[in-house]
């Protein structure tokens, strides 16, 4: 299915972005590799408390940087056309490291509890899964953009097709 509204097509490469991202970032928790994962981050800026968090907490949570993600995802498909679909995963990545350090810096910036410190294991970890969110949402965005670009060219070609001669005129002297 072709989406033409970029909006929604922007909001579905950051939800699928972040899905496969917080599954990573559940998986680096679970392997103790993390000691923040991506719930847990949102769930002290969202409930204002420190780990541990119960499921349901844990839950919403993740509904929440589900959303989040999505909303990082129309962000970025508005500005495919001002870098250009060339090497959009690199840009991708870029982008989603930016948002990565962005974040680190408001929670260090505002000494928010719960955030700081974190060990290199947790850090890595979040590098990591920033990363796959950024790949993940750039690959979702090339498709559907490329998608869209070649449904839209297709229509443009019929639009172009012009008969190669003028209709015959019946003449009056003609039987019907």
């Amino acid at each position: 299915m072709i989406l033409r509204d970029k909006f929604t097509r922007g909001f579905i490469a950051g939800i699928t972005g972040g899905l496969v991202a917080n599954i990573a970032s559940l998986l680096f928790g679970f392997l103790g590799l993390a000691t923040l994962r991506f719930a847990d981050w949102t769930a002290i800026i969202v409930l204002g408390q420190t780990p541990p968090f119960s499921t349901g907490e844990i839950l919403f949570s993740l509904a929440v940087n589900i959303g989040f993600t999505g909303i990082l995802g129309i962000v970025f498909i508005y500005l495919i056309p001002l870098i250009k679909i060339t090497n959009l995963l690199f840009k991708g990545w870029i982008f989603s490291t930016f948002i990565c350090f962005f974040i680190y810096s408001i929670t260090t910036l505002f000494k928010v509890e719960g955030t700081m410190p974190i060990p290199l294991t947790t850090a890595l970890a979040n590098v990591v899964t920033t990363s796959i969110y950024g790949l993940v949402l750039a690959q979702v965005s090339e498709k559907e953009f490329v998608k869209n670009i070649a449904s839209e060219q297709a229509g443009n070609v019929f639009r172009l097709i012009k008969p190669a001669m003028k209709p015959l005129k019946k003449n009056d002297d003609d039987p019907e």
